[in-house]
């Protein structure tokens, strides 16, 4: 048996130092689709035969190549996300672990002023670290971001402050679909300012549209790296139990799966701090799958896109999820 090949936080960096070093021509510089999910499980495509719905996801399948023993850096977000923007292992780019705070997990509302100083809004990523979109830039390269950052909170951080051009997301671990808070306190921001200017429009949408327009300003004018990390199929990080221990996704695309009964159920679990209302595993597992579906949905919006421009065969789009699922996934075998 072979060794596992942990390939994919060099296989960025190498491209991008390839096309600076060789000052590729426009015709020789693909542009780059990166989509990455968060918490997603090693059997959670439609096409391994477990009854998840994701047309899109296996048309990349059955038309490139499906890596079937790859692995990533960490087995959590934010340290997966650092080693695959900068092409370095954790133990050397400085993020082997979580920028959290634990509290919230107990249903601990902080107040803006509190949560300003803790370690999600204070902790990030050394500014010494060079990230993919910095190099890239040096090639004639735009960049975009929409969706998950995970690597700082502070101006400084952000990521139009580390080599991209354009950001609208949100900076850690986790939010609420729909408002968009981190226990409570709003998160999104664009470039480099908070907004709450799409408050109550789910994240996927939004992440969707960004990624949509950028495509529409840049596709065929330049070449370009397009990173489109989404929050699905992640917990959400609502107060209410009932929502954070789920999975928050619209109601068409639970529509789309068998119906759950009951609902919710009762728990006295520690993480909740008190007796609760949750989700019940089987209703976990159908917001997860519906999540995954409206996701496989934006990125199909992308690719038809990039067809309508007749850049599909110039890009290279690569999709996998940042460690392995988590609540309603299927990591199996």
């Amino acid at each position: 048996m072979q060794p596992h090949r942990n390939w994919m936080i060099h296989l960025f960096t190498t491209l991008a130092m390839l096309l600076v070093a060789t000052k590729a021509s426009a015709a020789d510089r693909p542009n780059i689709l990166l989509i990455v999910s968060d918490d997603q499980g090693y059997n959670d495509l439609g096409q391994l035969g477990n009854g998840i719905i994701t047309p899109t996801l296996d048309r990349l399948a059955n038309e490139g190549t499906r890596l079937t023993n790859f692995y990533v850096a960490w087995p959590a977000c934010t340290p997966s996300r650092a080693s695959l923007l900068t092409g370095r292992y954790p133990q050397r780019n400085g993020i082997y672990d979580m920028i959290r705070n634990e509290a919230p997990d107990y249903g601990h509302r902080y107040t803006p002023d509190q949560y300003a100083v803790t370690f999600e809004r204070i902790g990030g990523m050394d500014e010494r670290e060079v990230i993919i979109p910095a190099v890239l830039k040096r090639a004639g390269y735009k960049s975009g971001i929409y969706g998950k950052w995970d690597l700082g909170a502070l101006r400084r951080m952000l990521p139009t402050s580390r080599g991209f051009d354009d950001f609208y997301g949100f900076v850690n671990t986790g939010i609420d679909y729909l408002t968009h808070e981190r226990y409570g306190v709003p998160c999104m921001v664009r470039n480099l300012e908070p907004t709450e200017e799409d408050k109550g429009t789910y994240c996927t949408y939004l992440f969707q549209r960004e990624a949509l327009r950028f495509l529409d300003e840049h596709a065929g004018e330049e070449p370009f790296f397009l990173y489109v990390p989404f929050n699905a199929p992640h917990n959400s990080s609502a107060l209410d139990p009932k929502i954070r221990s789920s999975v928050q996704a619209p109601e068409r695309f639970k529509a789309m799966y068998p119906p759950v009964e009951p609902e919710t159920r009762v728990t006295d679990r520690y993480r909740y701090g008190t007796p609760a209302t949750v989700a019940t595993p089987q209703a976990r597992r159908r917001d997860y799958r519906a999540a995954v579906t409206c996701m496989d949905a934006a990125i199909g919006e992308m690719l038809d896109r990039l067809e309508a421009k007749q850049m599909l065969d110039d890009t290279i789009v690569v999709f996998f999820s940042d460690n392995g699922g988590s609540g309603g996934a299927d990591n199996s075998p």
